[in-house]
């Protein structure tokens, strides 16, 4: 017997009956008992079953929008022994409660975990209702205010979201596992307004039991297909990847490496100043112009190739003197270095159309005058930076007077082999696995994407609490732990063994590489992280590029993937068709549109705006995306949170519904804006006033 577990089945008295629906009086509650369970010693006694709920809502019969919505019915799936067993159908949210009570009442001192499906909105119908039923969650995990993402009541009752696991609508889940079920799309009419009493026809009694049932399939498929547990599921689509790292640098005591080269907490403070993120930026000169003959290009795969082919930091940070920006450059191939950069008299070249230096992350600034958040010209600038962004900075700016200060160094190499060859399986299970097996190739998408999410992941961070009682109920707060104390705790860690800095310095020569990519055209027009939209491009230059991405690929021991007859060169440019455009315009950062070569439509992306009823809005002329065009919120679908929490709690409506919390979904108008910046030629000859600071 495994020393670890002990699994316990009981058999089903009515395994052998198909699957089925069932309202909650028909329901026979004594097939509760007979669920399955499985005893884990370190972590207690957990329920062996998979299990989703979800609700369907409907406004007030009088509501003037905003106003508070109740919930109409609700389902729960419970699924076991790799397949689901049965649909309990409810009207009131109370009966939930009490199901679920039920469940664990046969189970003493068993833990429960219920997934629901974007748990952030189901959470505020259901949350005064569990108060009332199991008192106040112990434990809340939450992302962001108002996104949690893993709740635990004292009971031993979790609820989870599959979201933020499958990374993905329940819609598209399904269909990319290919599972039994899938959403019933279009058999609930939103519009109509119902309550707790209004009769459910059949389509509308699929539509709600097909969102759990289909999601209890889709968890189902991942768990199998990982080989896990319900107990041992990973909370976010970044949790697979993390557990399998940890076991492959678990065998070559990757922890003692981690131990050599991991940061300070005070220098783990400067190298989180050292990040920028992604480049997201357009070019000022042709902003809000219609251009022909646009064409986009795309790394294959940007960050997984930096992580196998560019060099990192990977000995601990030293102190350095104090220098010129030269001394730096001359060390950059060798030595990785972070830095606070100090510029007087900056002014970007008027050649140049893609400025690096990010106004956001600066320290100080005086008289900066910026375009869509980066840098034109300023008086003085302090800025956290590395070598690699200091090469950029030198190049695309007339300076006056530089120093760098507070500097450290560190010796540069390459990512150790257990991580890059994961991450190259993973590649090439991605490209390998598309088309064929859908729960495979969805996982190792998943697992490519998550792999540099690893490395930037903060090692501390606030506390997210809910308010669960008095005026504020309902909000968040975030609470400042002692971070410091947290940061060591995490330090010592055995599971961590992914330096931070490596994480940075990927994203350095990743987006190092973007501006490579961008002198490939003749005018490089937009860009955001991995693809540059121009004009004119450079094929020679394209092509050579390409050959030495594959070089780089072989002189570290990978290759390119090949899959029935097609190539995949990690880090290449490609150009995909969807990218070639007759006509394109942009107005500043995640807000472009085009006319497709191909298919002659418009394509828009627009952040906050979906993309293709998006489109539908423009009414097939680019001319009409432009400052102050308004996307109409009930062509787009686009919806507004407005959240109600009950001062009167649980409570009886004049319609007889069951009601407390609520969160309203009403149609919202998105106004475009763009970047408000004065002629970018008039920029270069303004006299600026020269303001008092200290000396430099």
């Amino acid at each position: 017997m495994n020393t670890k577990e002990v699994r316990i089945y009981k058999k089903l008295k009515w395994m052998d009956r198909p699957y089925k629906r069932y309202n909650v009086s028909d329901f026979p509650t004594e097939w509760i008992k007979d669920l399955t369970y499985v005893t884990k010693f370190k972590e207690g006694r957990y329920t062996d079953a998979v299990i989703m709920a979800d609700c369907e809502t409907s406004k007030d019969r009088e509501a003037v929008e905003p106003a508070e919505n109740h919930i109409v019915c609700w389902t729960m799936t419970v699924g076991a022994f790799n397949h689901p067993l049965f649909t309990i159908l409810g009207r009131k949210p109370s009966e939930l409660c009490d199901y679920i009570d039920a469940f664990m009442s046969t189970r003493k001192d068993e833990k429960l975990i219920v997934y629901y499906h974007n748990l952030s909105y189901d959470w505020v119908f259901h949350r005064g209702f569990f108060f009332a039923k199991f008192g106040f969650p112990v434990k809340i995990l939450a992302t962001k205010p108002h996104y949690p993402i893993y709740i635990e009541f004292a009971n031993g009752l979790i609820l989870k979201d599959s979201l933020i696991l499958a990374q993905r609508k329940l819609e598209k889940w399904a269909d990319d596992l290919e599972v039994p079920h899938r959403k019933a799309t279009g058999k609930w009419d939103y519009l109509k307004i119902r309550d707790q009493s209004t009769p459910l026809d059949e389509d509308e009694q699929t539509y709600a039991e097909f969102d759990t049932l289909c999601g209890v399939e889709c968890i189902i498929s991942t768990m199998r297909t990982l080989h896990k547990k319900i107990y041992s599921m990973p909370y976010t689509a970044t949790g697979i990847p993390r557990q399998e790292t940890r076991k492959r640098g678990g065998r070559i005591q990757a922890h003692e490496k981690y131990l050599r080269q991991v940061l300070t907490w005070q220098q783990q403070i400067k190298a989180e100043a050292v990040y920028h993120g992604g480049y997201v930026h357009g070019n000022p000169y042709y902003l809000g112009v219609i251009m022909k003959d646009v064409v986009g290009g795309d790394f294959t795969s940007s960050y997984p190739f930096s992580m196998l082919t560019e060099k990192v930091p990977v000995e601990k940070f030293m102190s350095y003197r104090n220098c010129k920006p030269e001394e730096i450059l001359r060390q950059k191939d060798t030595y990785a270095f972070m830095f606070k950069l100090i510029l007087y008299r900056v002014r970007l070249k008027p050649e140049v159309a893609m400025p690096i230096l990010q106004n956001s992350k600066t320290v100080r600034t005086i008289n900066a005058h910026c375009d869509n958040g980066r840098i034109i010209f300023a008086d003085y600038v302090e800025i956290y930076t590395s070598e690699l962004t200091l090469d950029l900075i030198m190049k695309q700016y007339d300076i006056e007077k530089s120093v760098c200060i507070e500097v450290e160094c560190a010796s540069k190499g390459y990512l150790p082999k257990w991580f890059t060859d994961y991450v190259f399986e993973c590649f090439a299970d991605k490209c390998k696995l598309k088309g064929k097996d859908p729960v495979l190739y969805s996982l190792a998408k998943s697992r490519t994407n998550s792999c540099y999410g690893l490395c930037v992941q903060r090692p501390v961070r606030e506390l997210i609490e809910e308010i669960f009682e008095g005026h504020d109920q309902g909000l968040y707060h975030v609470q400042a732990g002692d971070f410091q104390t947290e940061y060591e705790a995490h330090v010592n860690r055995l599971s961590s063994i992914l330096p931070y800095q490596w994480g940075v310095w990927i994203t350095e020569n990743s987006m190092y590489r973007l501006f490579r990519m961008g002198s490939m055209c003749d005018t490089w027009l937009y860009s955001d992280t991995d693809s540059v939209y121009g004009i004119g491009w450079h094929m020679d230059e394209v092509e050579a590029f390409n050959k030495e991405c594959l070089d780089k690929l072989r002189a570290r021991g990978y290759d390119a993937v090949e899959v029935e007859g097609k190539s995949y060169v990690l880090g290449a440019i490609t150009f995909d068709k969807d990218a070639f455009y007759d006509e394109f315009k942009y107005l500043g950062a995640k807000r472009y549109a085009g006319r497709n070569k191909f298919d002659k439509e418009l394509h828009i992306t627009v952040a906050g705006v979906p993309k293709k009823s998006g489109a539908k809005c423009l009414k097939d002329d680019l001319d009409n995306f432009s400052i102050g065009f308004i996307f109409d919120g009930k062509t787009t679908g686009k919806l507004t949170h407005t959240y109600f929490f009950s001062d009167q709690g649980i409570h009886i409506d004049k319609w007889g519904n069951e009601i407390c919390d609520s969160i309203d979904l009403s149609p919202c108008d998105y106004k475009l804006d763009g970047n408000i910046v004065e002629d970018i030629n008039e920029l270069f000859f303004s006299d600026v006033e020269i303001q008092v600071y200290d000396e430099f």
